[in-house]
């Protein structure tokens, strides 16, 4: 059975059932701002804090005096130094001004992310920083949007070069502080890839760089103007509607013409009497290919009409759009399925650079929702599963596979075969195979292969050590006589 997740704040519901958070919190916090060293001991000092950062960050309270009061404690011999990081973090939330937050970062950054410090600490201090700027992600905007006057006057901080310095430490010697620098990397990479340099982007950082993708600055909200994909729902309808004008008029034109119908050519009608009369045939007037062609055009500006490309329209345009459709429209339940999967469909297109490079290419032959059947998309098949409702496929057996021929075997190995032989991809061979079949004497001092060759040297080391011999004989092993 597939666990559900809920929210944070109803994993503590007697935090959540407190009457006046607020001024619990600041009451607790002046107690332990105002006590001296024999007052609390500091395990109940710390117990004060934990209830006090997680009612903050469970009810999103502004308690601004308790950022500076942890950055007491954020020394690097401090006791329990690790229970306060954890403290700062979970006392963050979007709701937080920056400046705030940019103390406490600095703090970690001078106490825990330097060389002087060990790897473990220098691990703790990432892993710290990256779990604060997820929880407060205005962080990392700095003074994006702002004037040359407001910039003159912020006290934020060059969050570029920190957020560059973070990403050197993916390569560190030790490997924890280089595994904690890889998940920073990844996470700058879904939330601000161009804070990143290109090399670090990676292909989803560069397909959302190109996208524009950026956290809101402190106070800014996306307020939306309609259903969301309420625009891509219309795009998919009228690209659709335009294919099928586009079949009737194939199956039109394969039929039977009739008699009457002539290829841009039309006889006058002339009387009988005036023909005999004149012994002469009668002439055949011209129609001029102009006004043909301008027929034609027109028919196919009517069928484009009905495609609506939404890579032409502005943002406002787009939102315009949504909002006329949501609010003159009203959707069914499969209707909002598809809505839902246009849009996780445009989300992994911008994610994926490779994947958008083949909608375009669709796009081009008019084949752009060519991989979404209309039965994949409008079938009602699917069962609603509710929260607390047990459903019967939950609690059946699960059946066995059944033991397949030698023929069905073979099938499947022949069908593997053709798999891997044919490229299903267009275009040229990809970046790992380029690798696998480079020359030994380009690459020989690449990084990769140095650092294997290093393991290989360290597991022999390691052997000729295990493998040596005791040379004193057994003597350490003989007892000493009592005298």
């Amino acid at each position: 059975m597939t666990r559900v997740l809920r929210h944070h704040g109803s994993f503590f519901s007697a935090i959540e059932l407190l009457h006046d958070p607020q001024g619990l919190c600041e009451t607790i916090l002046k107690r332990v701002k105002s006590s001296g060293s024999n007052t609390y001991k500091f395990e109940v000092k710390m117990l004060m804090l934990n209830f006090v950062t997680r009612v903050v960050g469970n009810h999103e309270l502004i308690l601004l005096p308790l950022y500076t009061l942890l950055q007491r404690y954020m020394g690097g011999h401090q006791r329990d130094v690790t229970a306060i990081l954890a403290y700062s973090v979970q006392s963050c939330h979007e709701h937080v001004p920056p400046e705030e937050v940019y103390g406490i970062l600095k703090t970690i950054a001078h106490n825990f992310i330097t060389e002087r410090c060990s790897g473990e600490q220098m691990a703790v201090g990432i892993n710290a920083v990256r779990a604060i700027c997820a929880r407060v992600p205005s962080v990392l905007s700095g003074e994006d949007g702002l004037d040359e006057d407001a910039k003159e006057k912020s006290t934020a901080w060059d969050v570029e070069a920190f957020a560059r310095d973070l990403a050197g430490y993916a390569k560190h010697k030790d490997r924890s502080v280089s595994i904690a620098g890889r998940g920073w990397v990844n996470h700058i990479r879904e939330v601000y890839p161009s804070l990143l340099q290109g090399k670090d982007r990676g292909l989803v950082g560069a397909g959302l760089h190109r996208a524009g993708e950026k956290p809101l600055r402190y106070g800014e909200v996306r307020a939306a103007s309609g259903v969301r994909g309420a625009d891509l729902l219309a795009a998919y309808e009228a690209a659709k509607k335009a294919k099928s004008d586009n079949g009737e008029e194939a199956e039109g034109s394969d039929g039977w013409q009739d008699a009457g119908e002539s290829d841009g050519e039309e006889e006058v009608q002339v009387n009988d009497d005036e023909a005999i009369s004149d012994g002469e045939a009668p002439d055949l007037m011209m129609i001029e290919e102009n006004e043909t062609g301008a027929e034609e055009k027109a028919e196919e500006g009517d069928i484009s009409e009905n495609k609506l490309d939404l890579t032409k329209l502005s943002e406002k345009e787009r939102a315009k759009l949504q909002q006329e459709m949501s609010s003159t429209r009203i959707f069914s339940t499969a209707e909002f399925a598809k809505m839902q999967k246009l849009v996780n469909r445009q989300q992994r297109a911008l994610r994926d650079p490779r994947l958008a490079a083949r909608l375009k290419r669709a796009k081009a032959n008019g084949d752009e929702f060519a991989d979404m059947s209309d039965s994949d998309i409008d079938s009602d098949d699917e069962e609603i599963h509710i929260k607390g409702a047990v459903n019967n496929v939950d609690i059946m057996a699960e059946a066995k596979r059944k033991r397949m021929s030698k023929a069905e075997r073979l099938e499947k190995i022949i069908e593997g075969r053709e798999k891997w032989e044919s490229k299903d991809r267009p275009g040229g061979s990809t970046n790992t195979e380029k690798k696998r079949k480079k020359n030994f004497a380009m690459s020989k001092f690449a990084y990769s292969t140095r650092q294997k060759v290093g393991e290989k040297n360290t597991t022999k080391r390691g052997k000729k050590f295990k493998g040596k011999k005791v040379e004193d004989g057994g003597k350490s092993k003989k007892r000493r006589r009592k005298f």
